[in-house]
């Protein structure tokens, strides 16, 4: 300011200067109100950089160690060798044989010499032949003019067999004609094949699912571990005979969704998946849902987006608990009270993790208190209480530890800035209050739908591997394989045994509910394990004689 320009009055030289003292104070105030976003800006910023870092190199695990304090007052080499690879061959041999009424035997048979040029879909000459053979009985080997059936050759069926490692499996049916007459020839009958004039028997086919669906080994990395081996198996081939498998097993996986729904408490979660579109590897996103049932019933399902049409189509008839991790989407099935919606405490926590590097101190009040509430879980678990009692527990302990952990976030929410992480951890559990509260009404839900997230973990490790599903019918057969091994591991079911088991089953099964992972384990695992437990005590006398 010009010194000139100023009054000669004191009074009006004072009341100049006050009103230049308080606009720089005003100046000052409003740079320190600019200097807080930004800093609250970048607190931000950093907090979800950490989180972004974590998420793609940071360990995935949530588990702490628990506080005590906190509830304080609450058979021989060769037995093994016959007893996995070469007892099932001779399991599922005789299993036929008696099915047909034919004779059934196993044997080792050495390579025969090529008389033809090699072609590329021909067996390679250095893998081992094992040889069923299944020949007509003494009473079906008399003609009608009253000669016998001698031997004529053999019509044999090749397919590759996995067992342990490739072997090819001759399945030779023995021709048999009058060397009195010399009319009629008779053959006898052999098994079906699961995939008719296929390349791969059962064996090798539950191999390839098991290692595509559940060690989540892309098709090229098979067909290039098979090269390895010394046989050509491309990838369209494997695609293709786990396409057919599937269409064979789709009717286990919908019983399976039947017995899921039906069971009253279905715990659900969604993943991304990428979806090629066209041989220009034009792609988009899809859609994997996971649906758990209250008996341990794992379904799988794939739609081309996270619109309400996928579940409302699994869903449709569904009436009981839903818990889910408050996706909108869902919002519309819990309006006429048919469906009732239960929250998950482990998205509610997750929250407060991501919020622990922005706001430590109050994330960590917030996560010491929930996991409270997991250790009364962890305690009843070891007791084993059943329903109505782990109810009472919850009602008795539970409930009021929830009730004071709300009161504290709604105390504590005014006390925090609006876009933080904690924020946001805040908001979703104050504004989903009513659905994490419910679990503690039923004693059948639990806590959070964990189950539902390590089903669908197999979908998140394995599209690391695999990239994308080549098409819909991809996504489909992902589903149905899934749903049956997901559920074999819900129950201790091998799926390697159970798939090849129920491949053979599948084509004349008059009740699809005995083919589920947890119907075959009470009905036909004793026959399997107990016919190979035949098998190889008496392949163990044959070999010590």
């Amino acid at each position: 300011m010009d010194p000139s320009a100023l009054p000669d009055d004191v009074e009006a030289l004072r009341k100049l200067l006050v009103e230049e003292i308080a606009q720089r104070d005003a100046a000052i105030a409003r740079r320190d109100e600019e200097l807080a976003r930004r800093d609250e800006r970048i607190r931000i910023l950093e907090s979800e950089n950490r989180l972004l870092r974590a998420e793609h190199f940071g360990r995935s695990s949530e588990r702490r160690p628990l506080d005590p304090e906190q509830l304080s007052g609450s058979q021989g080499t060769f037995a093994s060798f016959l007893a996995g690879p070469f007892a099932s061959l001779v399991e599922q041999a005789e299993r036929v044989a008696d099915e047909k009424g034919v004779e059934g035997t196993v044997e080792l048979r050495s390579p025969r010499a090529r008389t033809k040029p090699k072609r590329r879909q021909d067996f390679p000459d250095h893998l081992p032949r094992v040889c069923s053979i299944f020949r007509l009985e003494k009473k079906d080997r008399a003609c009608g003019c009253g000669g016998t059936l001698e031997p004529i050759g053999e019509e044999v069926t090749r397919e590759l067999e996995r067992v342990e490692t490739a072997v090819v499996h001759e399945i030779a049916r023995m021709k048999y004609a009058c060397t009195s007459c010399q009319c009629g020839v008779k053959i006898a009958l052999g098994p079906e094949r699961v995939i008719d004039k296929g390349l791969l028997g059962v064996g090798f086919l539950a191999h390839v699912l098991v290692e595509r669906f559940a060690h989540h080994m892309p098709y090229n990395r098979l067909e290039s571990k098979y090269a390895g081996e010394g046989f050509n198996l491309s990838r369209s081939v494997l695609c293709e005979s786990a396409g057919r498998c599937a269409e064979l097993l789709t009717p286990i996986a919908e019983q399976i969704k039947k017995d899921a729904l039906a069971s009253g408490v279905v715990q659900t979660d969604d993943t991304p998946v990428t979806l090629q579109e066209d041989s220009k590897k034009n792609s988009r996103q899809g859609r994997v849902w996971v649906y758990r049932g209250l008996g341990g019933q794992v379904f799988f399902d794939m739609t081309e987006s996270r619109g309400r049409d996928g579940p409302r189509a699994v869903l449709a008839g569904f009436a009981g608990l839903l818990q889910a991790d408050a996706y909108p989407g869902y919002d519309a099935f819990f309006k006429d009270g048919t469906i009732v919606e239960v929250g998950c405490w482990a998205h509610a926590r997750r929250y407060f993790v991501k919020a622990e590097d922005s706001e430590p101190v109050l994330a960590k009040e917030a996560i010491g208190r929930i996991r409270e509430l997991y250790a009364l879980e962890a305690r009843a678990k070891e007791v084993g209480l059943d329903a109505a009692a782990l109810r009472n527990v919850r009602q008795r302990e539970s409930r009021p530890r929830l009730d004071a952990l709300f009161d504290w976030m709604e105390r504590t929410r005014g006390t925090v800035l609006d876009k933080g992480p904690l924020a946001k951890a805040l908001d979703y559990a104050l504004s989903n209050r009513v659905a994490l509260t419910r679990y503690t009404d039923d004693g059948r839900v639990d806590i959070d739908n964990n189950g539902a997230e390590r089903a669908l973990r197999a979908v998140a490790v394995g599209r690391k591997n695999w990239i994308f599903f080549g098409n819909e019918r991809g996504g489909q057969t992902a589903a149905v394989m899934y749903s049956l091994i997901a559920t074999c591991k819900e129950h201790g079911v091998n799926p390697r045994e159970y798939l090849r088991d129920v491949l053979l089953r599948i084509a004349k099964a008059s009740d699809v509910r005995e083919l589920t992972p947890y119907g075959w384990k009470a009905k036909w695992a004793p026959v399997v394990m107990a016919h190979q437990a035949s098998v190889v005590e008496r392949l163990m006398a044959a070999s010590k004689g």
